[in-house]
């Protein structure tokens, strides 16, 4: 479990390439796989911040369950959330064209975001390119197009969406 900071969850391809499965933060959680005796030899962390992790062992954890049922239940409820996440994923990753990946993944972000009309990402351009399946340099030209037909404003990881960028894609 990450107590500080923000690690990226991935997997290798054959070629050894990186493919983000998702970012994790404070309060998430990672490798409950080995708490209920499968294995899990294909996916890996790394942190992306300073990080102070929590591990927590298959027996306390056992015993834990035993003891309040109520984090049995919190886990089943974590792990839906993740199943969402991991669906919403394998969904953008179905669009053919990169564009498209790249604007409902702005939108999602936009749809659980505080702030009226900015969205930060959570994760560099490298990362957010394996997360949406291509590559860093083909997001930057989306995201420069995406500039310079005045959809969006982009600085560094903050992006103000723009009504334009709503009147083109609702």
């Amino acid at each position: 479990m990450v107590v500080l900071g923000q690690m990226k969850v991935y997997k290798l391809n054959k070629d050894g390439k990186e493919h983000i499965i998702r970012i994790i933060g404070a309060g998430d959680y990672g490798g409950e796989n080995y708490l209920f005796d499968l294995q899990n030899t294909t996916v890996y962390g790394i942190a992306l911040t300073k990080t102070e992790v929590c591990i927590l062992y298959k027996a306390d954890f056992h015993k834990l369950l035993k003891i309040d049922h109520q984090v049995g239940q919190n886990l089943l409820k974590l792990n839906a959330k993740k199943s969402v996440e991991l669906e919403r994923q394998a969904q953008l990753l179905s669009f053919y064209r990169v564009d498209v990946r790249l604007v409902a993944y702005l939108e999602d972000l936009y749809n659980i975001n505080e702030e009226e009309n900015s969205i930060t990402l959570p994760m560099s351009l490298k990362d957010l390119a394996s997360y949406l399946g291509t590559s860093a340099e083909s997001l930057s030209r989306y995201f420069k197009e995406f500039e310079t037909k005045g959809w969006i404003e982009r600085h560094y990881r903050k992006i103000i969406i723009k009504p334009a960028f709503w009147e083109e894609f609702k």
